[in-house]
Parts: C-alpha cells; sequence; structure tokens
C-alpha cells in the first residue's frame, strides 16, 4: 500500500453518516455525504509526535486530483494534517470550497468522505462523537473524532488514560467543533469515559469505542 507500512492493515470503518461510492487505493471504499453551505475553518493547537509521518507530495497531489474530480477541491488547495500518536497518518481534512462540506483522505484512502456543515450542525452541542473512519494500524484503532461545543482533554478506560491530538476546527452556527485523533488499543474497547471542558467547566461523558463490533466480533472491556 503506497507510502504506508506494511504493517498497516486497510482497514477503514464508516462511522456516521449516509453512503456514497468513494474513490480509494487498492479498490477500497468509504462512506461519505454532500451539499452545505460554506464557512471558514480554523486550525486547532496540535501537540504532533516526535516522529510523526509525512504525506508524500505526490500523495498529496492524488487526494487534491480526486478532490477535484469529485468537486470537492479545498479552497486555495489548502490541507490540514491530522497527526495521530499511534504514527498511523498523517490524514488530511479540508473545507470544500464549492460546497463548503469538510472533507478527508489519507495515502491508502484517497477519498475517504465528506460531511456537510449541516449534518455537523446536527450533532449533540455540547456532545462528543466519533467522525467519519477509522483505520486499524498494529494494535490500535486510528480514530478521528467530533468535539461539538467543548474541548476534549483525554480519554480513559479502566484507569488509563488516552490522550488526544486537537487537529481541526470549525464554527457551525456559533459553535465550536473540533476534530481530534485518537488511537485506542484494540485490547481496551467499549464505553471510554471522555474528560472535557465545558463552559470553563471539567465534565466527564461517555463513548461507546467498541469498534471491533463494525465487523459483528464486539470486544466490550471498558
Amino acid at each position: 500500500m503506497t507510502g504506508l507500512s506494511a504493517r498497516l492493515r486497510a482497514v477503514v470503518v464508516g462511522l456516521v453518516f449516509g453512503a456514497c461510492a468513494c474513490t480509494t487505493v487498492s479498490g477500497q471504499s468509504d462512506v461519505g455525504a454532500s451539499a452545505a453551505p460554506t464557512s471558514a475553518p480554523t486550525a486547532a493547537a496540535t501537540s504532533e509526535p516526535a516522529s510523526a509521518p509525512t504525506l508524500s507530495e505526490r500523495s498529496r497531489q492524488s487526494i487534491l486530483q480526486t478532490a477535484k474530480e469529485n468537486g470537492t477541491a479545498p479552497a486555495g488547495d489548502a490541507f490540514t494534517q491530522l497527526r495521530f500518536s499511534n504514527g498511523y497518518g498523517p490524514e488530511l481534512i479540508w473545507q470544500a470550497e464549492k460546497s463548503g462540506d469538510i472533507c478527508t483522505a489519507s495515502e491508502s484512502v484517497v477519498a475517504r468522505g465528506c460531511v456537510p456543515l449541516a449534518d455537523i450542525a446536527k450533532r449533540p452541542t455540547p456532545g462528543v462523537g466519533t467522525f467519519i473512519g477509522a483505520g486499524l494500524f498494529e494494535k490500535d484503532w486510528s480514530v478521528m473524532l467530533m468535539a461539538n461545543g467543548e474541548t476534549v482533554d483525554h480519554l480513559s478506560c479502566q484507569g488509563r488514560d488516552v490522550p488526544v491530538l486537537a487537529g481541526f476546527s470549525i464554527p457551525v452556527d456559533g459553535v465550536v467543533h473540533t476534530v481530534y485523533t485518537v488511537a485506542i488499543p484494540r485490547d481496551l474497547q467499549g464505553t471510554y469515559r471522555v474528560a472535557v471542558q465545558r463552559d470553563g467547566r471539567s465534565v466527564e461523558e461517555r463513548l461507546d469505542l467498541n469498534l471491533e463490533d463494525q465487523y459483528h466480533h464486539a470486544v466490550v472491556q471498558c
């Protein structure tokens, strides 16, 4: 699989939103959606891993060309890179110039999918949920989350803290929605505790991250 370690199993899960046929490397497909008004995105503060992988220019151009063919090209051909603490990625995320949709892609999945701002606006606020998809990399699920009207500090399961990395934020109807990345150990699945900051207060939420259930192999341990 171009540009990725042979250890990467390209397992991509459609976690949210309706289905569409999307162009991918190695004949894979994923889910997405379309059509929404535009809004200006802002980058969230990110603490990148020390040995974060980089995206080749060839892969970047391939993703950009696919986005243009799909009518989802980013404004100014600009992407934001989403990093993962386990070395997976990077994923690219951007706002489509024409539709305003928020789109993501990677070297292994050059058109993972797009989410309309109208659908983002319907997310529970305040709240935290999964966003677009996940990839199985070595012994972790690499997951994108979206926090709505609050910020995520970390996740935890069985007393073990799991860090998150903030990568991209966009305001929709006065609410800031932030995309985070997190690496979920495959042996720690189920309902996670999510420590968030909401209106200056520390609050705890619950988030179901039993990703194996997508393949009907439930592994609930949290």
